[in-house]
């Protein structure tokens, strides 16, 4: 999975430096000596108990702390982020509210025409908060032992094999899909209100296997219910070392990861940006975060705006070109 990072400061001679901070950008000199001098919002755009939450509670809690100002976690769930980013963009550029979103920030700009926002343009990355791997997961009495006894099962049937993703547009949608087609198996895909529906209809027998983020797998599969065939990172997760990745299985180069990051309003001061930046990686640090998002299934990030800037353009440009290849649109 992807991390790392740096970032690179102006030189200024002492009166030169003074008289140009206070001509080209006087707020940021006070923003930078008074921020934050009131309560800070983490808005979440989906429900509370899930992945999203559980960090930016755990984050938030250590913030505050840190901080000195209170940190809360303001849940607005509703079309697919839309409304929580929304309630970002609208906000003063003050680093006083931020959004924290999934993946669907950079696979929804590809999948819906007339996306309201211009998410690099309109926002600002501040840094991941966690990466959460997928794993390919059924049944523990599914027979199939891998990934290419899935495929075969799935191309033994006239209609294939049907599986089951939290919300069309998802990284687990589209990664299922996106592995279905370049396995040359018939799949259908059963869209959810969630997670946890889509897995009861799994352990249930209505859908045979998912793109199941780890946060959401883990629990059932140390539980003995649900069955690992693959992970779809780069490398092997470590919560589960003998699972093998999709790529190993014959599959080389596939990958899905996703992520949930904190984004903040384009155009927030640089020296409150950088505050915020390393407070939130001073959280992800401890040993408390650490070992609450190990449980879980997610690994840590931290890797500065300016990176994740860049990981973001990335994935803007890489879904889009999945999104045209499955020829996946939603209204």
């Amino acid at each position: 999975m992807p991390s790392t990072f740096a970032t690179s400061r102006r030189h200024f001679n002492a009166m030169g430096g003074a008289l140009a901070l206070t001509a080209l950008a006087p707020c940021a000199w006070a923003d930078n000596n008074t921020f934050p001098s009131k309560q800070i919002r983490i808005v979440v755009p989906f429900s509370p108990g899930g992945p999203t939450d559980l960090m930016a509670r755990a984050i938030g809690k250590i913030m505050s702390t840190n901080l000195g100002q209170p940190v809360i976690i303001d849940n607005k769930p509703g079309g697919g982020g839309v409304i929580g980013m929304s309630e970002v963009k609208h906000q003063p550029a003050d680093g006083y509210t931020l959004v924290f979103p999934s993946i669907l920030a950079v696979t929804n700009p590809a999948l819906m025409p007339g996306y309201p926002f211009d998410t690099l343009r309109d926002f600002a990355p501040l840094t991941v908060v966690g990466f959460v791997p997928h794993a390919v997961v059924v049944r523990t009495d599914f027979p199939a032992p891998d990934l290419q006894a899935l495929v075969a099962t799935a191309k033994a049937k006239p209609d294939g094999l049907s599986y089951g993703s939290s919300g069309n547009g998802t990284s687990a949608h589209l990664g299922a899909a996106l592995f279905a087609k370049r396995a040359g198996m018939r799949a259908t895909h059963v869209p959810y209100r969630g997670a946890g529906p889509a897995v009861q209809d799994l352990l249930g027998g209505q859908i045979q296997f998912m793109f199941l983020d780890m946060s959401s797998a883990l629990p059932f599969i140390q539980a003995g219910k649900l069955r690992a065939l693959a992970v779809a990172t780069a490398t092997r997760f470590e919560g589960l070392p003998a699972v093998r990745t999709v790529a190993e299985q014959g599959y080389p180069g596939f990958e899905v990861h996703g992520w949930y990051g904190l984004l903040l309003k384009a155009g927030t001061p640089a020296a409150v940006t950088q505050r915020l930046y390393a407070e939130v990686k001073r959280a992800l640090d401890t040993k408390e975060v650490r070992d609450l998002f190990k449980a879980q299934g997610i690994a840590p990030g931290g890797m500065p705006p300016e990176q994740f800037t860049t990981l973001v353009r990335n994935d803007l440009a890489m879904w889009k070109r999945t999104v045209e290849e499955l020829h996946i649109t939603l209204q």
